[in-house]
């Protein structure tokens, strides 16, 4: 009997030390990822050319963190072009790339490896963008996709910088900037914080922003989706105003010449 309790108080202290030894890898993981992103909303007026959102939070202590905004998935219909007889290069077959956000902006703290943010970053969104094609081989129109998207601003990586402060406790305080794109489309883009450690992902936190039209690219856009009939007229009217005025300095300044 006395063997059978010497037994069980050894099998009870090597479990109470290897709950001790885990508890603060465990507690670091349960350390929840706080995020605030301002301003919450993005005023796009006619003078917009971008803008920075800034985003603060708190992380795991001794973890490195990823930011990514992104924005909603949509479908992106385009077209493949060739060439024809191997000489002209036309549009060719329809192809469209679903599940792709219309922005996707990443910004990582300078410390997480190279490999990690790619895996994190663009070149990791060939994993969760789906392609309609006639060719059966989609790895190079995703690619050309994500350079596209990138030449136009509207996907980056070393969007901004993410500063981190020292380790206060179970959490790391970190403030991050991110430089908005000047084609912005007005709708709900979702900030994400990455929490890594040793390739790791330990915890995700989420934070909202909108961007909104307001001033003239506001009434502009509700007469063109409200009044189309009335955006065309005026459109119309418009567009023969200015051809007649410029018609009429041109004329000028030849007649001035003579």
């Amino acid at each position: 009997m006395r063997r059978i309790l010497s037994i069980l108080a050894l099998l009870a202290l090597v479990g109470l030390a290897s709950f001790l030894a885990a508890a603060p890898a465990l507690a670091d993981a349960a350390a929840p990822v706080s995020v605030e992103a301002s301003p919450g909303t993005i005023a796009i007026d006619t003078l917009y050319n971008g803008t920075d959102l800034t985003v603060t939070g708190t992380v795991p202590a001794g973890s490195q963190v990823v930011v990514r905004l992104v924005g909603d998935p949509t479908t992106f219909p385009m077209k493949e072009k060739g060439k024809v007889f191997g000489l002209l290069w036309m549009n060719l077959d329809k192809v469209a790339f679903k599940d792709a956000p219309r922005v996707f902006l990443v910004a990582a703290s300078p410390e997480v490896p190279a490999a990690d943010v790619s895996r994190l970053g663009v070149p990791g969104l060939a994993d969760r963008i789906t392609v309609t094609a006639k060719d059966g081989d989609t790895a190079p129109l995703v690619a050309e996709f994500l350079r596209y998207q990138t030449a136009e601003k509207l996907y980056k990586e070393n969007a901004g910088q993410v500063t981190l402060g020292a380790d206060a406790g179970a959490a790391r305080p970190f403030t991050a900037v991110l430089h908005m794109p000047s084609r912005l489309s007005p709708g709900a883009y979702a900030v994400e914080v990455l929490a890594i450690r040793d390739g790791a992902v330990l915890g995700q936190g989420d934070a909202s922003v909108t961007a909104a039209f307001i001033g003239a690219p506001a009434f502009l856009a509700d007469m063109a989706f409200g009044h189309g009939t009335l955006y065309g007229v005026l459109a119309s009217i418009i567009a023969i105003v200015g051809g007649l005025v410029i018609g009429q300095i041109f004329s000028g300044s030849k007649g001035g010449a003579h």
